[in-house]
């Protein structure tokens, strides 16, 4: 997550005064309850009241019903503790989609003519008829992949390409419009990844390294569902919807947006398309359906289930002895499965000692990154004589890297490791009967994250295998977690602390249970809008500042409890400081001065980055690396300075001036160098009137002035000037009439430039003769 610009606090909603009686009812509603979780008896009794004939009889009659009174107030607790984490993505209809075409001319990326479909050359070809000026780049990328799947597009020659075009059209590019995701071919250097979500992965890269600033569009056909009637086609496409959720968090600059488009591309859909493009509201996750354009939200999750999941018979558990696969396990355990099937990767040691598996169980190794390896494991299965009545898949790998510095490799390692074994058991169990099938995502794939684009891209790709899987028919949910107490980042006390400060709490590890309980249900699964499910600790007064501070975000606009702090800080923005006036306030000041404003801004958005309070925690000499900062930190702070200050910044900011000191005197470079070569708006604007009134001047006769009754006070003023400037050392000799002379040879707009009186005399004189 990037973080916010210094000059925004805290968005805090002040609690209102209650009244007194209504706190007093409270504080009897907590002692009488608190009763009834200890089953206390007596003190019940006593809360009531009843008096000392009565006592006994009421403390024989409530000992039968507390028990349950207890259980059910824990039950009632648990599932209002688990909805609180719990939301979904829905899609909002856009009432008044922008219509009209993007200004400029834009940069068409398509995929290589040999493997460009009809949706391609047709949507190439309407928006040309549609009026967009379009140069099409189509990409010739090189997958020569040998057996260990190394190969794929040229970055370097890539960029190359994007700087020359870019350079052909100038001034006028518009944005770029990528049409790879498109290509949803495989690889072969995974199941999991398509040819064009890593070329979409080396464009995102190479537009960086050609400096090209234009926003970025991504264009899909399929890739996401907006309801039940709406079905997921290309789980392959929605891997460049995860990578695009982290390009904004990390180069909010260059990004425009993604856009999935229908089935089949018509006119319509090509004039909904340049709407979508000319960025309105700042919308940037849309569906163009032939109903209309519709907007990607988060919100509560409010689908109810009259049933839980009755979790029976055998149950197979990837990565079952390790992370969220171990909890998982424990709870279908306890919730009924008479066998748990258990994946351990070759060769890797596991001990399930200290959890409890109240059913019989069998351990596997199985490589889940292999088609063979997963045939082989259910193989395996069926020759214990066991038939799989539900699957939960709960591989998982984390790597954190911004994209600039990701290569193919680590993409690929990550979709093997994490949505391989998904699409391999979806194929080789085909429409076989099970209860439930379940994949664990994350939130990274969800809402995205800076430096976690791979992990967006893997997750985003369960997420919409599941979503494909039910528009089978198939009884199916994803459950995209955030951090977890004692798993993976959860399990790292100080960036646990960070996270927190940024507005995102360890979910509690004794709720996981419960959460599945609620949420994988068949009967939820069935009727919600979407098969992916959220559940994440989220302190959203924390959160929403530091998600959105770079970049708007529409995706949270419509959950209340965020809408209320991004509205709070847009009325906040109104009287903030922007950049040109932050340029304008440095220059004015003195040299001290200067110094003292860049190191409280370079301190104060360092404390914001890293979650302190303020910068007493930044030394001023201490290097970035040693106070907390790793890349994706460095990536945030260079974006928060980057729109504080109006000047982009170079991403290796911290690793050339490693401590606050060395980067306010870059700052203080920078910004004088800006400050010399653009002047400010409102100089441009002033010089820029003066030379509209020389130019009338210029054209006005003597004697129109005379007859005006200006050319005397014309006059006067100039001879002013001419007085000041002989008192400076001009040197000039004037006649009795104040004049000095002809100006010679020189030409009208330097005579006019000059404005000097006598030159503007000897030009009035001139135009009466």
């Amino acid at each position: 997550m990037p973080t916010y610009p210094f000059q925004h606090q805290h968005y805090w909603l002040e609690e209102a005064e209650r009244p007194e009686t209504e706190r007093a009812v409270d504080e009897v509603d907590a002692r009488f309850w608190e009763a009834v979780e200890r089953e206390d008896v007596g003190s019940l009794v006593a809360a009531l009241g009843v008096g000392a004939e009565e006592r006994e009889r009421t403390a024989d009659a409530m000992e039968a019903a507390v028990g349950v009174l207890a259980s059910w107030r824990r039950r009632r607790d648990e599932k209002s503790a688990v909805d609180r984490l719990r939301y979904r993505i829905g899609w909002k209809p856009l009432t008044n989609p922008a219509p009209g075409l993007p200004t400029g001319t834009w940069l068409v990326v398509a995929p290589q003519l040999t493997h460009t479909t009809d949706t391609i050359e047709q949507l190439l070809g309407t928006l040309e008829a549609q009026g967009l000026r379009t140069v099409v780049l189509p990409y010739d990328y090189d997958y020569d992949y040998d057996c260990d799947g190394n190969g794929g597009p040229d970055r370097a020659g890539f960029a190359e390409l994007l700087r020359k075009q870019a350079a052909t059209i100038g001034d006028d590019l518009g944005g770029v419009l990528s049409l790879l995701a498109l290509d949803d071919r495989t690889t072969g250097a995974c199941a999991a990844l398509s040819v064009g979500a890593e070329a979409t992965l080396t464009l995102v890269q190479a537009l960086g390294d050609a400096g090209v600033t234009a926003p970025l569009w991504c264009v899909t056909s399929g890739a996401v569902s907006t309801g039940p009637a709406d079905p997921l086609r290309s789980p392959w496409q929605a891997l460049v919807w995860g990578l695009g959720r982290a390009v904004p968090l990390e180069s909010p600059d260059r990004w425009g947006g993604l856009v999935d488009l229908p089935g089949t591309v018509d006119e319509r859909a090509v004039r909904r398309l340049l709407g979508a493009l000319c960025g309105q509201d700042g919308e940037d996750q849309l569906a163009v359906r032939p109903a209309g354009v519709l907007a990607r939200r988060l919100g509560r999750d409010t689908a109810r289930a009259t049933a839980e999941w009755r979790v029976r018979g055998t149950v197979l558990v990837t990565s079952g002895t390790e992370g969220l696969g171990r909890h998982a396990a424990a709870w279908l355990a306890r919730a009924g499965a008479e066998h748990l099937v258990l994946t351990v990767a070759p060769g890797a040691s596991y001990d399930l000692t200290d959890i409890e598996l109240r059913c019989a169980f069998t351990v596997i190794e199985a490589d889940l990154t292999t088609r063979e390896g997963v045939a082989g494991l259910l193989t395996r299965v069926d020759e214990l004589g066991l038939t799989p009545d539900a699957v939960v898949h709960a591989a998982d790998l984390v790597r954190t890297n911004p994209l600039t510095g990701t290569d193919v490799t680590e993409l690929v390692e990550v979709l093997a490791a994490k949505a391989d074994g998904a699409v391999h058991l979806d194929e080789l169990l085909g429409d076989r009967t099970l209860d439930m099938f379940v994949v664990f995502s994350s939130i990274a794939g969800v809402w995205g994250g800076g430096g976690q684009g791979t992990s967006g891209a893997a997750n985003a790709f369960l997420d919409a295998l599941v979503e494909r899987r039910r528009a089978r028919g198939l009884p199916s949910l994803s459950v995209a977690w955030g951090v977890v107490e004692g798993i993976g980042v959860g399990a790292d006390e100080a960036t646990v602390e960070q996270l927190r400060r940024r507005g995102v709490s360890p979910v509690a590890a004794d709720l996981i249970g419960k959460a599945l309980a609620q949420t994988v249900t068949s009967d939820a699964a069935a009727t919600a809008t979407t098969a992916s499910v959220t559940v994440a600790d989220i302190d959203w007064e924390k959160f929403v500042p530091a998600f959105t501070g770079m970049r708007s975000s529409p995706l949270l606009g419509d959950l209340p409890e965020a809408r209320r702090i991004i509205e709070a800080a847009a009325a906040d923005d109104d009287g903030g400081e922007t950049g040109s006036e932050f340029l304008r306030s440095l220059t004015e000041a003195s040299e001290a001065e200067r110094d003292r404003i860049l190191m409280k801004l370079v301190r104060t958005t360092a404390a914001t980055v890293l979650g302190h309070s303020g910068q007493d925690a930044i030394s001023p000499q201490s290097p970035f690396q040693e106070m907390g900062f790793d890349s994706l930190a460095a990536v945030s702070l260079r974006n928060s300075l980057s729109t504080a200050v109006s000047l982009r910044l170079p991403a290796t900011l911290t690793f050339d001036y490693p401590t606050p000191a060395a980067l306010v005197g870059y700052l203080r470079e920078q910004l004088l160098q800006e400050s010399a070569q653009n002047p400010s708006q409102e100089d441009a604007e002033l010089a820029e009137r003066e030379a509209e009134i020389r130019q009338a001047l210029a054209s006005v006769s003597l004697t129109a002035l005379r007859d005006a009754g200006l050319l005397d006070a014309l006059l006067d003023v100039a001879g002013a000037g001419t007085a000041a400037d002989e008192a400076g050392g001009s040197g000039g000799t004037k006649g009795a009439n104040g004049s000095a002379g002809s100006a010679g040879a020189a030409g009208d707009e330097e005579l006019i430039d000059a404005m000097d009186v006598d030159d503007l005399l000897q030009r009035a004189l001139g135009s009466t003769q």
